[in-house]
């Protein structure tokens, strides 16, 4: 992680949260961030999956999502981040990394997401959060000889929107280390 990236996350802890003036307004603070919570897992559990229908339902229709660290990328929209998950190209960032296997090989292995650390803020008004979350990536791929298994670390920042009373994802910043894991590297 750059030292750029790293400021990035440090911002969010610097964020200034709304002070619930009563009782009521405290617990609705500790209910969002409750289903806040919920939603980062779910996430991962349903990346891991690849149920990019659910995935997508818990999107703003505006999702605007950026890859950075060793890889780049900047889409926006449920239909254009569709494509990119349903044929991944995990273009690199850095010069002279070796070349991300095609999408029908990425396609091939396992993940399991393991996040962790998170620290979520609730903005303005309380329609509006956001949340720091660092995470390690479990990729396999076991083709029945020899299992594989490669794993990289990273960090989110996600942004969330309250939409008709449920909390939606409505940005994400995503810092991967993903070129040097070896199951993401073009044999």
């Amino acid at each position: 992680m750059t030292d750029a990236e790293q400021q990035e996350l440090l911002a969010v802890l610097a964020l200034a949260e709304p002070a619930p003036i009563d009782a009521p307004a405290r617990l609705r603070a500790l209910e969002d961030k409750a289903a806040i919570h919920e939603r980062i897992v779910e996430y991962g559990l349903l990346c891991d999956a690849r149920d990019w229908d659910s995935l997508l339902d818990r999107y703003t229709d505006d999702i605007e999502r950026t890859l950075a660290g060793t890889l780049t990328e900047h889409v926006v929209g449920k239909p254009a981040l569709r494509a990119k998950l349903e044929a991944p190209t995990l273009q690199r960032s850095t010069s002279g990394a070796k070349p991300a296997p095609a999408p029908d090989a990425l396609l091939a292995l396992q993940f399991r997401h393991l996040m962790a650390n998170e620290v979520i803020r609730l903005q303005g008004d309380g329609d509006e959060a956001v949340a720091a979350v660092q995470y390690s990536l479990v990729a396999t791929r076991d083709d029945g000889r020899q299992p594989e298994r490669g794993v990289h670390e990273g960090s989110y920042i996600f942004g969330f929107r309250r939409c008709e009373g449920s909390w939606l994802f409505r940005s994400q910043r995503i810092f991967s280390d993903n070129a040097r894991n070896p199951m993401f590297q073009r044999a």
